[in-house]
């Protein structure tokens, strides 16, 4: 090292978190965005980089420019990074000719170390507190005159997000206008002080690396994506001035409604992305259900999710709802987890109880929590990271990761073998003697139990409506059990055993005549309604203990007929148990692949066996005991009705709890329906407290008065274009990717839709026939024709909205990617040869 003086200076710089997103480039190489943003500073007490920048003449020119980032050299070489410096330089070298007895710093080699106490590139913005150091320290270094606005201007140029970490409090970047990109810059909403009750508390569900870096993501999305487009045009503006209007009335109801309505919309973008980039996970997901149910426990809205380009939640709330907030994530993670501050956590108690699922995945997945609140922009500090010598010092090493190896003095933490669920089996120590010990956990008999009967994982390989459908599942299969043995003693009465004057051989002639119409009412009704089935398999599942409990109480007719009544009764019970053994069959194949969340729905099935095998087992020893003490006809009668009507019940109960994530005709249309009437999504679970059981997805429709009423299906360009019933008015017309022909009588219509071929999915179809009928009122004062062939009429929905409306679906948790919309064999048209070539 030479003898020349080491001029260096230090600052820390702040992460701040957005609540309306900035993603998205309209100038790539000026890093300029298509929207403008806003964020809250987070205090740098808990969240900061400090970066030390230093130059010398000692410093060898040919190494040029160097970069340390928490102990690692760190490439600079690019452009966005050599953008910054040249601008620095730039500014340095007109301060450095006005006045020629400066020391020429911007011709010395730059050598900067730089450490974070967070993760980086995990979804924290480790960005945006970087190059906003790393800017304010060389702009100390070279000691210049510009303000954080103006040098926002450069720090945007490295990272857009950099530029909001120059201020504190509330920050906006303004996207503006110019070319050059001269008005996009920084500026202050509003002090930390004007507003200084707002706190952060950051789950960490992951510090590793994001799989899609922020940049490749923006670029991906701008390209790609439908919902972007009305996003940046829209939604951001909109949310931007609500948002500075909330924060200026220190609102924190609006602010949290627009942080998190603005969150679902950034990520919804990034799912309409093709292919789709995914931030979030199945923790992320745990996190915003768990704020949910704080919010609606407490009344009002006392915390707001938001999520960046990564899955560690942030939660905003104010200082005064600390317990509503703090108190249940305190509780649900305990107390070990490393990162809750004493002082606040200290005499908490938990205000509610979390699902259960909700809960495991939040304790199997949150690695740290950070507490933190809205804090101050960058600080000059006498805390360097290079020392007089101009080497990188080891006096500052406060980063988040935590020390790992033998021989730390610091904390080391312990090592556990946990299960799916997140439960821990066994927990590992060093000891001093540097021997591994462990301790395995002890599970309770009952417990140990439980899982017996449940997947691997559980709650977190299954839905969560697995549980209640399990539980209902298994009343109506003991209720069933019994009402079985009742029904076989009758039949076996009706069969004569017992009777010395009954024909063996009329028997096994019975039983013949039963086999043959069962197994060919096996074959015809497969054929039928197969297709049917696993689009309406709540209804199917419902429908199977219809049949089977038809079939016992025809049963229980046998012994009092003569021979051809009973023969025709035992043949008809026969047929109705074959149909209840398809649609039994085949919708629990479809609900347990509803269920299974991990590829594990062969063992799904298997624990299912065993409820199963135990709760008949227990069915049966109760059945025996009945029918030893129930003989009279009578109390048989009454006693079926009294365990058909509790067997119906619990299996109504069971598949009303299933939240299914697939859209049949019935479902679709409920969802079509309430984005018509209130422009809002329906999630799952909502959708399922709505849709009918008994109703098996005919497509029923109506208009928005109600004063029409009809339904739709699925058919041939045969059915669209030659049907033509008398005294119906008729029209048709093609869309791009089918024809759809509308009848309409009185206060009826009907609607038959015929798909073109490559349509793989009927969604946008059936939307079209929702919106046609919802509008009707107005499609007949038009006149149909006149109506239809208007350009855009009445409730007209472009193909770019409808794009919008699906990529919300996706987000509030549906399946488009299974087709559940028809429900026999699909047909397509196709136009043109009527055969592909060989």
């Amino acid at each position: 090292m030479g003898s020349g003086k080491i001029y260096r200076a230090s600052t820390t710089a702040p992460v701040n978190i957005a609540v309306v997103k900035y993603w998205g480039k309209r100038d790539r190489k000026l890093n300029l965005p298509t929207n403008s943003s806003l964020s809250v500073t987070l205090s740098q007490s808990d969240l900061r980089t400090l970066t030390t920048a230093s130059c010398s003449t000692s410093y060898p020119s040919s190494d040029g420019d160097s970069l340390l980032l928490n102990g690692e050299p760190s490439d600079i070489s690019g452009a966005r990074t050599q953008a910054c410096f040249r601008e620095l330089r730039a500014r340095r070298a007109a301060l450095e000719a006005a006045n020629p007895s400066l020391p020429k710093l911007s011709a010395m080699s730059l050598r900067l170390v730089s450490e974070n106490n967070f993760p980086t590139a995990a979804g924290l913005a480790s960005s945006a507190a970087g190059f906003a150091a790393l800017v304010r320290a060389i702009a100390d270094l070279y000691e210049l005159p510009d303000s954080p606005a103006e040098l926002s201007l450069i720090a945007r140029q490295g990272s857009g997000s950099a530029c909001r970490s120059l201020f504190g409090g509330y920050v906006a970047w303004r996207m503006g206008e110019a070319d050059d990109g001269s008005d996009s810059r920084a500026e202050q909403v509003a002090e930390a002080a004007h507003w200084p009750e707002m706190r952060a508390l950051v789950l960490v569900v992951s510090a590793a690396k994001k799989g899609v870096s922020s940049t490749s993501g923006m670029q991906q999305t701008v390209a790609t994506s439908g919902l972007f487009r009305e996003r940046v045009s829209r939604v951001v503006p909109q949310h931007m001035d609500a948002m500075e209007k909330a924060i200026k009335e220190r609102d924190f109801a609006a602010f949290a409604e627009v942080t998190m309505r603005d969150s679902n919309s950034f990520h919804a973008s990034c799912a309409d992305t093709y292919p789709p980039i995914f931030y979030m996970n199945d923790v992320s997901r745990a996190a915003i259900r768990a704020v949910e149910t704080i919010n609606a426990t407490a009344g009002r809205t006392v915390a707001a999710y938001t999520f960046d380009a990564g899955p560690n939640a942030v939660i905003y709330y104010s200082e005064k709802d600390t317990e509503a907030v703090v108190g249940t994530f305190f509780h649900v993670l305990g107390a070990d987890l490393h990162g809750w501050k004493d002082d606040v956590v200290k005499g908490l108690k938990p205000t509610l109880s979390l699902e259960e699922g909700v809960a495991g995945l939040l304790k199997a997945g949150v690695g740290r929590i950070i507490m933190t609140g809205v804090g101050e922009g960058p600080i000059k500090t006498d805390e360097y990271l290079v020392d007089g010598d101009g080497n990188p010092s080891d006096t500052v090493r406060s980063t988040l990761t935590l020390p790992r190896g033998r021989g730390c003095s610091m904390y080391t933490p312990a090592i556990y073998d946990i299960d799916p669920a997140g439960n821990v089996l066994c927990t590992y120590a060093d000891s001093e003697k540097e021997v591994l010990q462990s301790e395995k956990a002890k599970v309770p008999l009952a417990k140990a139990i439980f899982y017996a009967f449940l997947p691997a994982g559980y709650p977190h390989s299954v839905t969560d409506d697995y549980l209640a459908y399990q539980t209902y599942d298994s009343l109506q299969a003991f209720s069933s059990s019994i009402t079985s043995l009742l029904a076989n003693r009758a039949v076996l009465e009706g069969l004569g055993v017992g009777d010395s004057s009954s024909s063996p051989t009329g028997a096994l002639i019975l039983k013949i005549i039963q086999d043959t119409f069962s197994r060919v009412a096996t074959i015809l009704f497969a054929h039928r309604m197969g297709q049917a089935i696993e689009p309406e398999c709540k209804f199917y599942r419902f429908l199977a203990d219809i049949f089977n409990d038809s079939a016992q109480f025809l049963d229980l007719l046998t012994p009092a007929l003569p021979y051809f009544p009973k023969l025709s009764v035992m043949v008809s019970a026969s047929i109705l148990r074959s149909l209840c053994g398809v649609a039994a069959n085949a919708s629990k194949a479809s609900l347990s692949a509803h269920f299974a969340l991990n590829g594990n729905l062969a063992e799904l099935n298997a624990k299912e066996a065993s409820q199963e095998t135990i709760v008949s087992l227990l069915g049966t020893l109760t059945g025996t005991l009945v029918v030893r003490v129930v003989h009279d006809k009578q109390t048989v009668w009454i006693l079926m009705v009294l365990l058909v009507g509790v067997h119906l019940l619990t299996n109504y109960r069971a598949v009303r709890s299933v939240k299914m994530r697939t859209l049949n005709r019935q479902r679709a249309t409920i969802v079509f329906r309430e984005w018509l009437d209130h422009n809002a999504i329906l999630n799952p679970s909502q959708v399922s407290q709505r849709e009918s059981i008994l109703l098996n997805g005919r497509g029923d429709m109506s208009s928005k008065s109600g004063d029409y009423t009809g339904f739709c299906e699925f058919g041939t360009y045969g059915d669209v274009k030659g049907w033509n019933p008398r005294g119906y008015h008729r029209y048709d017309f093609e869309a791009p990717s089918y024809y759809l022909g509308i009848w309409h009588r009185g206060g009826n219509f009907y609607m038959r839709i015929a798909l073109k071929e490559g349509t793989n999915n009927a969604l946008s179809a059936w939307f079209d026939a929702v919106n046609h009928a919802y509008h009707f009122d107005s499609a007949l004062k038009d006149g149909l024709e006149s109506h239809y062939e208007n350009e855009m009429p009445l409730g007209y929905v472009s193909e770019d909205q409808k794009r919008t409306i699906f990529s919300a679906l996706k987000s509030a948790g549906w399946d488009l990617d299974t087709a559940a919309l028809e429900t026999r064999s699909p047909v397509r048209v196709r136009v043109g040869d009527g055969k592909k070539g060989m």
